[in-house]
Parts: structure tokens; sequence; C-alpha cells
């Protein structure tokens, strides 16, 4: 952190390192809420043109603007017929934040694979939020494409050869979608009830997939943890019994990036305390 803000005088420093991300992800952000909204749809997120839900006028280019332009329109569209939500401006700025993040803290190959990662996250959660549905576009979609980076990009997983790294992608996807399937069935036994959906496990299997199969065990202890926090906390505000329902994949989402930033430093610190304790041979 104290180099980080050493270099800030550095002018290419501040527009690669700091500048470029910003902008770069705020623009990313703006694609994401498109994403968000058209998906669940089924609408392609490349073309029409956004437009007012209203009006249906074609937005012009100056209500794009990411992150300002919602507090320039004071929150309404240009025509002043439709009030957007505080969403937009939140996931451009989120988006922005995080690729400042991550493309600081790994070097580019990385980066730009943990980026496009979080990317996914952030539209499976928002879906999520709203529809109560993960889209298999980007869960079985980011299996498939873990398994290929992680072939291409080895060091992912900390493999030396490309098939290193297949296998460790491979033995990752199938231990987060297994051990969520096992959690899921032994709900289902207890509660008598859907405990989990097979588009969280999906999820799950495609983090094991992008981070190996340490992240699940991380991811699903953490998730877990906030999903209780956060559901007892509206209980008590909503005064309501014990069983209501709330999307699961936005705590995955949270754990998984929280892992990506600092948590496989945890991870790797916890394992290394069984090898400390093991007896040698």
């Amino acid at each position: 952190m104290t180099s980080f803000l050493a270099q800030l005088n550095n002018p290419q420093f501040l527009i690669l390192h700091v500048l470029g991300p910003i902008l770069f992800g705020a623009c990313i952000g703006s694609f994401l809420n498109v994403c968000i909204y058209r998906m669940p749809l089924n609408r392609s997120v490349v073309s029409p043109r956004s437009r007012c839900f209203t009006c249906g006028i074609a937005l012009p280019w100056q209500v794009n603007i990411p992150i300002f332009a919602w507090f320039l329109l004071r929150g309404r569209c240009s025509c002043q017929l439709t009030k957007l939500s505080f969403r937009y401006p939140l996931v451009e700025f989120l988006t922005a934040f995080l690729t400042l993040w991550v493309w600081n803290l790994f070097p580019m190959a990385e980066a730009l694979i943990y980026l496009l990662f979080c990317y996914a996250l952030i539209v499976a959660t928002f879906i999520d939020i709203d529809h109560f549905i993960i889209p298999d576009e980007i869960s079985l979609g980011g299996c498939v494409v873990g398994l290929l980076l992680s072939t291409l990009v080895p060091q992912l997983h900390g493999a030396t050869s490309h098939l290193g790294g297949f296998v460790h992608s491979l033995i990752g996807l199938l231990f987060g979608g297994g051990l969520l399937i096992v959690i899921a069935v032994g709900g289902k036994l207890l509660l008598r009830k859907e405990a989990m959906g097979m588009g969280d496990i999906k999820l799950v299997a495609a983090m094991g997939a992008f981070l190996g199969w340490q992240a699940p065990l991380f991811i699903i202890a953490v998730s877990s943890m906030l999903g209780s926090i956060i559901g007892i906390g509206l209980m008590i505000q909503k005064q309501r019994r014990w069983g209501i329902k709330m999307p699961f994949g936005p705590f995955l989402a949270i754990a998984a990036i929280i892992y990506v930033l600092h948590g496989h430093k945890w991870m790797a610190q916890y394992l290394s305390l069984f090898q400390t304790l093991s007896p040698s041979p």
C-alpha cells in the first residue's frame, strides 16, 4: 500500500494503474447493468441501444456516462418520466473499485481473468436478487471458461504446466459442486424442503474451476456466516419467523470476491497450520 501511494506522483503510473482501471471499470459496469436487466428477459445484451422504459426513446450518449449521469439527471431519465434506480451508479462504482483493486493486486494475465470472474459475479448477484435465479450462461459458462483459462494460465492455481492447471481447475469444479450438493441434500433432509437451488450449486462449481478446490471451503463458510447474519437481521426487522426466502447467490459472490482479494492468503495460512501440527514421519 505504501509503495502504491508513493508512485501516485508518477504520471504514467497514475494513468495505467489508477485512472485507466477506474474509467475502464466504470464503463464495464455500465455494460453489466445492461446484462443484469436483459439476461433474465432473454434479450440481446449487444443490441438495440438502451432505451427509456417509459417513452421508448433511445438514450443519448450523455445519459450513459457511467456514475455521473445518474447524479446529473437527478435519478431520472432525460424525458423526466422514468425514475432511474440508484443501482445503476452503484454497479458502475463497484465495478470501477474492484477493477482498480484487482488490477494492482495481480500480474496482468491473472488480473484480467480475475476481473472477468468478478464481473460475472456482479451480474449473477443482482439477477439473483431480482429474480431468484442464476443464469446458466454465468454458472455453466463459468465452469467451461474457468477450465479453459486455468489451462491457458496455469499459474492461477500455482501449477507449472497447462495440464496441471487443467487438473487443478477440474478438481476445484468437482469438489465445489459436489460439496454443495452434499450440503443441499443434507439441508433438505433436515429441513424437509429445498435448502439450496441448483443455480447456487453450479455457481460454486464455476468458482472452484476458477479458484481451485480450497476456495469452495472458504466461500461456503463465509457465505453461510454472512447469510445467517443478514437473515437473522431481516427477521428481527420485519418480525418474521424462521424461513424467510432470501437469495444465497449474492453471499456466495461476496465470499468469492473476498477470497480473490485476500481470502486465498488466509486460506493458505489456515491450511499450513495442519502441515505444521502434523507429526513428521
